[in-house]
């Protein structure tokens, strides 16, 4: 009888020792508690170590992951909250490198297939993004609710104006742009049956027009909303306030010259760009047609308004590099000058409600009064206004660049990343790290920035 306790004993601990392997993959020596791990990278996977060493730098995101504590163990929240801990060194089973199989095969048990070869990060963070999303809808919807007994599916009722799977004029704040083939209907897919659905879209058209905004379910740090609103140049009536979700920013790289320079911008000048307002002509206006007969309508030029309505805990902006011309694709390599901390209070709806004037039709932008790109604190902070105030709560610090090396259709991606609550930073491509200064950071060539909301006055 003891006998065989000992070979129960035994094969216990065999067990536990395979499934340990089998879940974070060869590992080679230990480390000591919160130094950072490499990732292995388990053939062309660059794309998604990438992510996760970014995602790593982000406290209040890993502080989400961990708050809830009834989440399934084989959940895509659980699984990130314990690769993560691994990465920062500060979990229990603490290894110098690790695989992320466990991501790879929770993302397949969701329904994800991820085929060989190289494929792109940010259309990797926007699939873990939005299935985040929809594990928490689907973990805080009421049994027995409408949605449910209607059929709807795991977006809810917001989900009537999605695009169908052959439209291919998607959102563009929420589109993905590939680095090899962009072309494509979609490189990492939902296996779904005979309802084929492009999951990989970062749905920001799930948006409501009234005269307030949406109620906001729990949900990741990454989630905002943008706000658009039309004026007519001709009545000045203004249309109702609309709603964008977004989960990540998408900017455009400017043509030509930039503020640096022939190729060299300032992420400044790109948000200022993302929100200055576009004419739209021939519009029906409601007040231009009011007590009109509706068969001979008038049509105006309108004013489209952009602003960011809810600022995410967590932003990610992603620097859209490529260029499509006949001869196929190509990618830009400009260099766009980014800050340790970032001031969105400029381009927020309350502050350009409080500040922007429309004048005869004419838009005048505030962003000249207060750039962005201030890495010091700004003077009027403490005074107590309004801007002031909107200032103080928008400002965020540089937690992680991942950048891309390589043409169009091939490459690396590696990050440059805080450390885990302290304010070295580090060069990780895969399983190598090194610690770096900050003027290297500085000078990369940036493909994704991921910012933190912080009310620190300390320098960054």
């Amino acid at each position: 009888m003891e006998s065989d306790r000992i070979l129960v004993a035994a094969g216990l601990t065999a067990a536990a020792v395979v499934g340990a392997f089998v879940f974070w993959g060869p590992s080679t020596n230990t480390a000591g508690r919160g130094r950072l791990a490499g990732l292995i990278n388990l053939g062309r996977t660059c794309f998604l170590n990438a992510v996760l060493h970014a995602l790593a730098a982000c406290p209040q995101f890993i502080a989400w992951l961990e708050k809830d504590r009834d989440v399934r163990e084989t959940s895509l929240r659980s699984t990130l909250a314990t690769v993560l801990s691994v990465v920062n060194g500060t979990n229990r089973a603490i290894k110098e490198t690790a695989a992320p199989v466990a991501v790879i095969n929770a993302l397949k048990r969701l329904g994800w297939v991820i085929p060989a070869g190289e494929q792109d990060a940010h259309e990797l963070l926007n699939i873990l993004l939005t299935t985040l999303d929809e594990e928490t809808n689907k973990k805080t919807r009421k049994i027995g609710c409408l949605s449910d007994a209607l059929g709807m599916n795991e977006y809810g009722d917001l989900d009537d104006c999605e695009e169908s799977d052959d439209q291919q004029d998607f959102n563009t704040l929420g589109s993905v742009m590939s680095l090899n083939e962009l072309c494509r209907p979609s490189s990492l897919h939902w296996r779904g049956g005979a309802i084929r659905r492009n999951r990989w879209i970062s749905r920001s058209c799930r948006a409501i027009q009234m005269s307030g905004p949406p109620p906001q379910p729990a949900t990741h740090p990454f989630t905002g909303t943008l706000t658009s609103q039309l004026r007519c140049t001709e009545c000045g009536f203004k249309s109702s306030v609309r709603y964008d979700k977004f989960e990540s920013l998408s900017l455009a790289l400017p043509s030509g010259s930039g503020d640096l320079g022939w190729g060299r911008h300032k992420l400044h000048q790109l948000l200022t760009n993302f929100v200055t307002p576009e004419v739209i002509a021939d519009v029906m206006c409601e007040g231009c047609n009011m007590d009109r007969d509706p068969s001979r309508p008038i049509l105006s030029k309108q004013i489209k308004i952009l602003n960011f309505g809810k600022l995410p805990v967590c932003l990610c902006i992603h620097i859209s590099r490529n260029v499509w011309s006949s001869s196929g694709i190509s990618k830009r390599q400009d260099y766009v000058q980014f800050p340790m901390r970032l001031s969105l209070a400029a381009y927020t709806f309350i502050h350009t409600q409080y500040q922007r004037k429309l004048t005869n039709s004419v838009y005048t932008s505030t962003s000249e009064g207060g750039s962005p790109l201030s890495s010091s604190v700004p003077m009027s902070w403490g005074a107590g206004t309004l801007s002031d105030m909107n200032e103080f709560k928008n400002v965020y610090q540089l937690a992680a660049v991942v950048v891309h090396t390589g043409d169009a259709y091939s490459g690396h991606f590696i990050t440059y990343r805080r450390g885990y609550h302290n304010t070295k930073w580090y060069y990780t491509s895969d399983v190598e790290i090194r610690e770096v200064t900050v003027d290297e950071v500085l000078q990369c060539v940036a493909y994704m920035l991921f910012y933190e909301k912080t009310t620190s006055l300390g320098v960054f």
